[in-house]
């Protein structure tokens, strides 16, 4: 089975691979994830690392491992999650570490994100829980057309849900 590879000019976006897991791991593990349901002991953060890697084969898309083109380091995840097909598809996103953010790396990575999704013709739109202090989450959902609403999130207490038409132009 292949899978998609997006290319910016800094960025290389490709399916989660076992080498990114300490990498992961080390994110699951700190205080960066205040917004997104708190830190994770290693087996927890692994089980979650392995869901990533899991939703590629069980769907064919899934978040993609936002890497550097020149490192090569693992900086991230963006893309689709979609456990439950009867609901709209999750756009997530998250930089693994303080010192890549910043440079508009999110931004690029979501953006090429949600170009593919729209070119891909599966998703017609698409929803992210965003936790109302996050506010650079925010402010990338807000450049990619993202549209708060008052709904609660179903699954992230304090967060509010986005959402995002997914539909190529000329196609609404």
């Amino acid at each position: 089975m292949s899978f998609p590879i997006l290319n910016s000019d800094r960025l290389i976006l490709r399916a989660p691979e076992a080498g990114d897991l300490a990498a992961f791991t080390a994110f699951a593990g700190s205080e960066r994830t205040r917004f997104v349901g708190d830190a994770k002991t290693p087996a927890q953060a692994a089980e979650k690392f392995a869901a990533m890697i899991g939703q590629w084969y069980l769907r064919g898309y899934g978040r993609f491992t936002i890497t550097g083109r020149e490192s090569g380091a693992a900086l991230g995840h963006a893309g689709p999650l979609h456990f439950d097909t009867s609901a709209p598809v999750d756009l997530t996103w998250s930089l693994w570490s303080a010192g890549s953010e910043g440079c508009g790396l999110a931004s690029e990575a979501v953006q090429l994100v949600r170009d593919w999704m729209v070119a891909d013709g599966r998703f017609a739109s698409a929803v992210t829980s965003i936790h109302r202090d996050n506010h650079a989450s925010a402010a990338i959902a807000r450049k990619i057309g993202g549209v708060a609403t008052a709904e609660p999130s179903p699954h992230l207490a304090g967060a509010v849900l986005w959402h995002f038409p997914l539909q190529a132009e000329g196609t609404a």
